[in-house]
C-alpha cells in the first residue's frame, strides 16, 4: 500500500513537470511556476522541476525587462530558484544563474542609484568568467563609489579579453574624459568608433574629444581668439 502510494505521487509529480514544461514551452510562465511548484511539492529536490521553475521565472522576469519592466521582485525569485538548483546539482545552467545576477544588480540599481550590488555581481562573475555585462555593471558601480583606478582596469581587462564588447569603450572613455583626460578618451571613443561604425555614441563622443584637443592646441600656440 505504501508503494503504491509512492507511486502515485512520482505519477503525479511527473504530471505535473510536463504540464509545465508544456506552459514553459509557449511562453505561459505564470501556468509554468504553478504547475512546477506543485511538482515540488512533492518532490523539493527534484532537479528537473527546480530547474523548469528557474526558467520559468526567469522568462517571465526577461518578459518585463523587454517591456522596460525591472523587477527587483521577479528576478530576487529567479535568483532565489537557481540558488537552491545550484545545491541540488552545480552543473546545470551556471551561465543562465550568472546572467540572472547580473538583471537582479541591475534592477536594483534602477530602483535604487545607492543600492549595494557588488556581492551580487561578484557571485555573477564567479558563476560566469565571461559575463561582461556583470563585470562592466561592476565597472560603473565602482566608478560611481569613486574606485577609478579598479573601473579603469576593470574595463581594459574586458576589451582585453573581448574587443567586441563596445559599452566597455563608450564607459572607459567616459572615465578618462571625467578625469580629464582627452587625449586618453579620445583614443578609446575612436577606437570603439572604428570597431563599431554605426554606434553613435561612440562616432558622437569622439567628434567632442578630437575638437576638444584641436581647440587646446590651438590655445597653446596662441591662435584661437
Amino acid at each position: 500500500m505504501w508503494m503504491l502510494s509512492c507511486a502515485l505521487l512520482c505519477i503525479g509529480c511527473n504530471s505535473y513537470q510536463d504540464l509545465g514544461n508544456e506552459a514553459l514551452h509557449v511562453g505561459d510562465y505564470d501556468r509554468a511556476i504553478q504547475k512546477f511548484s506543485k511538482a515540488l511539492d512533492e518532490a523539493p529536490a527534484d532537479r528537473d522541476a527546480r530547474y523548469g521553475i528557474a526558467l520559468a521565472y526567469f522568462g517571465k522576469a526577461e518578459a518585463a525587462e523587454k517591456i522596460g519592466q525591472h523587477s527587483v521582485e521577479l528576478w530576487t525569485k529567479t535568483q532565489t530558484e537557481f540558488r537552491i538548483l545550484q545545491k541540488i546539482d552545480s552543473s546545470v545552467a551556471p551561465a543562465m544563474y550568472s546572467t540572472a545576477l547580473f538583471y537582479l544588480a541591475r534592477a536594483k540599481i534602477m530602483d535604487d542609484s545607492k543600492a549595494k550590488v557588488l556581492g551580487i555581481l561578484n557571485e555573477s562573475i564567479a558563476l560566469d568568467s565571461t559575463n561582461y555585462f556583470s563585470q562592466n555593471l561592476k565597472g560603473l558601480v565602482l566608478q560611481g563609489m569613486g574606485d577609478t583606478d579598479e573601473a579603469q582596469k576593470i574595463f581594459m581587462d574586458i576589451l582585453s579579453k573581448n574587443p567586441n564588447f563596445a559599452p566597455a569603450y563608450s564607459n572607459l572613455g567616459n572615465l578618462y574624459w571625467e578625469l580629464g583626460d582627452i587625449e586618453d578618451a579620445w583614443d578609446i571613443w575612436s577606437m570603439g568608433s572604428i570597431q563599431f561604425p554605426q554606434n553613435s555614441h561612440l562616432k558622437r563622443w569622439t567628434k567632442i574629444a578630437e575638437d576638444s584637443l584641436k581647440s587646446s592646441a590651438l590655445e597653446k600656440d596662441g591662435l584661437k581668439p
